[in-house]
């Protein structure tokens, strides 16, 4: 059977990848994974990332990589700005055959390394993307990719990992479940979902898979698929001229009581007055 991915990345119209600089507020992006490699360089704020059960805090000038296949959640705390640069995995395998068996470096603080020169000139290379992205200049792609390459030089060369023992067969068991109730989330989150339900199509015990889930994912079921829920709703307050109500429903929600509480304790403030700063403001959720 065809495994679907939970986030579908297209890439930006004439470029070969995906990039983006986005403000975002408070944004979760519910933990996901792809076959994408990620890069995210933290430009202004903070934001917190789980990685393969591991939290990390990113402050300005930190840099993230998510490598291809891996589970993982982003919140932005308060404002945060962030460029994000995804590369495809038929576009490096295409280049590197047999990528599939390569990974990267994950965290880089930008204060610890900020005298390793492999580590600056990368980060220059992703700031000259940045600039010939946002002026988009006539002919602009061709410097694009000049930079894209001489990143991804450094990066295989100074921050490809040692060849690292292959999985066991229970962990790509453990993970290839959770990608699959991951991906079961994200198409049915906006149907009523419950412990028993999910554990019954999954063919599991409710405790064990009550426990099973907290553990390799860091949150209960049930708060995951609210964190779903709440991130579309998020997307659509921006990007919808929709009334709330019919929004929240749409996403899953019947109780108005229930999920203005959750908003607020996500976001910090309502879903009307978060919609009026995010048009004042023109800032967009990340991704």
């Amino acid at each position: 059977m065809q495994e679907t991915t939970h986030e579908i990345i297209r890439s930006k119209p004439k470029l070969p990848v995906y990039f983006d600089i986005y403000r975002s507020c408070n944004y979760i992006v519910p933990s996901h994974w792809h076959n994408h490699v990620e890069i995210l360089l933290v430009l202004e704020g903070s934001m917190h990332l789980i990685c393969r059960e591991e939290s990390y805090m990113l402050h300005k000038g930190d840099l993230f990589l998510v490598n291809s296949g891996d589970i993982h959640y982003t919140r932005s705390v308060g404002d945060c700005l962030a460029l994000l640069l995804q590369v495809p995995f038929e576009f490096l395998n295409l280049l590197l055959p047999g990528f599939g068996a390569v990974r990267f470096q994950e965290y880089f603080s930008g204060n610890a390394h900020q005298t390793d020169s492999h580590f600056t000139a990368m980060v220059r290379h992703l700031l000259c993307m940045k600039d010939l992205y946002e002026n988009e200049k006539d002919g602009y792609q061709f410097l694009f990719g000049s930079h894209l390459h001489e990143f991804l030089y450094l990066l295989y060369t100074a921050y490809r990992l040692p060849d690292v023992p292959a999985a066991t067969e229970q962990d790509l068991k453990t993970l290839n479940r959770l990608k699959h109730i991951i991906t079961y989330v994200e198409e049915h989150y906006a149907e009523p979902l419950s412990l028993s339900g999910i554990s019954r199509y999954f063919a599991l015990n409710p405790e064990y898979f009550c426990r099973y889930f907290k553990k390799n994912m860091g949150f209960t079921f049930l708060e995951y698929v609210n964190m779903v829920r709440l991130a579309h709703i998020y997307s659509d307050l921006l990007e919808t001229a929709d009334s709330i109500t019919e929004i929240q429903q749409r996403h899953g929600f019947t109780n108005y009581k229930v999920f203005n509480r959750m908003f607020k304790e996500v976001y910090g403030c309502t879903p009307s007055k978060l919609r009026s700063r995010l048009i004042t403001d023109g800032t967009v959720p990340g991704l």
